[in-house]
């Protein structure tokens, strides 16, 4: 990954670059700015996980409803019924079923379509995840020194309804951080600029252009304002 960003700094001719990552890439994000501080001017973390995989949130900042079970349930199914499909149409009914947990109104599901199934390597993607990289996530243990070594202003976008990476961990980002604010987002899911496209794509907007957005917050305590 750090090779690919040097080779995009080194392709447009720019000393410092600004960083934006989903989800895993949240965290992805934010060791290269530890690691490579100067070359950062700022970051966004869109739905990251959580800065301490696993830990285990209070109910009302993570969000757990039936969809994830069920979800689950129908990929048992669908692996149990597998037919004799190619690779690339077993993927396609694989992630028509996982997309409903990526958003909080179901009607929403239809517009998640990532490209997962278009190319080669993005089709086994759940097995290198659950072999690969979800291991060495869990191996990490950052440290308040480490984090301090990022100097760039982190903004941080998160929904309340995300089934995939809990709401407290994007709080928790936002105290880590020296230079972080959190925009939270209502009602919405793991992928907010497709729920709320103006203030998830408006905050990345200001954020890459040097302004903290109105609704970011500079936060110090896993409980939300009231």
């Amino acid at each position: 990954m750090s090779r690919t960003w040097r080779a995009v700094r080194r392709h447009f001719g720019v000393r410092k670059i600004g960083l934006v990552g989903h989800s895993y890439i949240g965290l992805l994000v934010i060791l290269y700015a530890m690691r490579y501080a100067p070359r950062v001017n700022r970051v966004v973390q869109l739905s990251p996980i959580e800065p301490y995989p696993g830990k285990q949130y209070p109910a009302h900042l993570k969000f757990s409803d039936d969809v994830m079970r069920d979800t689950f349930a129908r990929l048992a199914q669908l692996q149990k019924e597998r037919g004799p499909e190619d690779e690339q149409e077993l993927c396609q009914k694989f992630w028509s079923v996982l997309r409903a947990i990526y958003v909080a109104d179901p009607a929403n599901a239809a517009k998640i379509n990532w490209g997962r199934c278009d190319l080669p390597n993005e089709r086994g993607f759940l097995k290198y995840w659950s072999e690969d990289i979800f291991p060495s996530i869990q191996g990490l243990n950052l440290t308040p020194e480490q984090l301090a070594n990022v100097r760039a202003p982190v903004l941080t976008i998160h929904g309340t309804k995300d089934r995939s990476a809990a709401y407290g961990g994007a709080r928790e980002w936002a105290m880590l951080l020296p230079n972080a604010r959190l925009v939270t987002i209502e009602g919405v899911g793991h992928a907010p600029w497709i729920e709320a496209p103006e203030e998830a794509l408006g905050s990345i907007h200001a954020s890459l252009n040097g302004a903290w957005p109105d609704s970011a917050e500079k936060v110090e305590s896993l409980e939300p304002r009231r």
